[in-house]
């Protein structure tokens, strides 16, 4: 759909597409927007460009900064003749953007429905101004019903339009300096839920089998509680690794104040280090000024695209090994740190575990700006 959408604005030459995706945060109900699903499309289509959530977060981009991004490249390719183009966009990219965040964070403990004239009053300066700033459908949208888990449901936010028409009214400032001429003609789409309607490619259906099976294999040795997961999945079917991970251990409890929130499966960011992403951002710099439009096709199901795997599997290192490896490891240490062993070598495996361990803390310890933003306490 992404690639159709594309190549059809590449055909017709005067639109721009804004094409918002859903990510990890409406996948699983995550308190942490992810953009996972929007950086595969962007691997498999080649979009001019893509508003990833953990890249505004990690350069702390503003709402300005975002629009500004985006009016950078249209007037970018307006001088090279081309008023059309494809905008990528993740669903959670506004719970990223700072001041946007902040909002969120007020809006959360209070009562919904509400009406703008009761919440005003129960916003500081700084977010009243915001969400004065904001089209009416966004700001209906904050002021709807929440979630069954009381967070704000951010894909219900129209974000495609909202960037849209901010950067509509930016392009008209430069129009009037003359920096830039148009024309401008924007169309936003929100695709979904498209990839649900799909056929299970083989990859799917083997994926499917093989958590089945080990599923049962779980229930029959008494596990209960515990979930079935698969790991080396980049190789071929019969070197997955299956195995059970207790469902408590993979479980976070968001904190909203004055509401009870029941515990919910976290979703994990983009690595921005990561080589799915190091993929795109060798190629963005050509996309935001040509068409590299691509589209990926139906499924499947033989020849030598069947077995075809999207970036983000392919990508993936075996992570059950890894942790078998860390346990030989582990074991390791402990055979050589016997009594009557060399009290260096004690002295060497204490200092370096107790800095890992330190390490270790640090990295599953949030950011203190970060707890609440993204968990909406005060």
């Amino acid at each position: 759909t992404w690639g159709n959408t594309a190549i059809d604005g590449s055909s017709a030459r005067k639109y721009y597409y804004f094409l918002r995706v859903t990510d990890g945060e409406a996948l699983v109900g995550s308190t942490t927007p992810t953009s996972h699903v929007a950086l595969e499309v962007a691997l498999q289509t080649k979009p001019n460009l893509l508003l990833l959530t953990e890249e505004v977060d990690e350069l702390r981009m503003s709402l300005r900064d975002v629009v500004m991004q985006v009016s950078d490249v249209v007037v970018q390719r307006a001088k090279l003749g081309k008023d059309f183009g494809t905008i990528l966009i993740s669903t959670g990219l506004l719970g990223a953007i700072p001041e946007f965040r902040g909002l969120l964070s007020e809006l959360e403990p209070l009562p919904m429905p509400s009406t703008v004239e009761a919440v005003l009053p129960k916003l500081t300066e700084w977010s009243t101004a915001l969400f004065r700033g904001l089209p009416e459908f966004i700001q209906k949208k904050l002021l709807a019903k929440r979630q069954s888990n009381a967070l704000i449901d951010l894909s219900s936010l129209e974000t495609d339009r909202l960037i849209a028409e901010l950067v509509d009214q930016e392009l008209q400032q430069r129009i009037a300096n003359g920096s830039y001429k148009g024309p401008f003609n924007p169309i936003c789409q929100y695709l979904g839920y498209q990839a649900r309607a799909a056929l299970p490619s083989l990859f799917d259906s083997s994926y499917g089998r093989a958590l089945g099976g080990t599923a049962v294999a779980l229930g029959v040795a008494g596990r209960s509680g515990y979930m079935a997961v698969l790991s080396s999945l980049s190789s071929e079917v019969e070197k997955w690794r299956p195995s059970g991970v207790p469902i408590t251990a993979m479980l976070e409890v968001p904190h909203v104040h004055g509401t009870t929130v029941p515990p919910l499966l976290g979703a994990r960011p983009v690595d921005l280090g990561g080589v799915v992403w190091q993929a795109w951002t060798r190629v963005r710099a050509k996309c935001a000024v040509e068409e590299y439009y691509e589209n990926p096709g139906p499924t499947q199901f033989s020849g030598q695209c069947s077995q075809s795997l999207c970036a983000s599997i392919s990508s993936k290192y075996a992570y059950i090994l890894e942790l078998y490896e860390l346990r030989r490891l582990l074991d390791s240490v402990t055979e050589r740190c016997r009594p009557g062993c060399d009290p260096r070598t004690v002295r060497v495996a204490v200092r370096s575990l107790t800095t890992l361990n330190e390490i270790l803390l640090e990295m599953s310890s949030p950011l203190q700006g970060q707890q609440g933003m993204w968990r909406g306490t005060p």
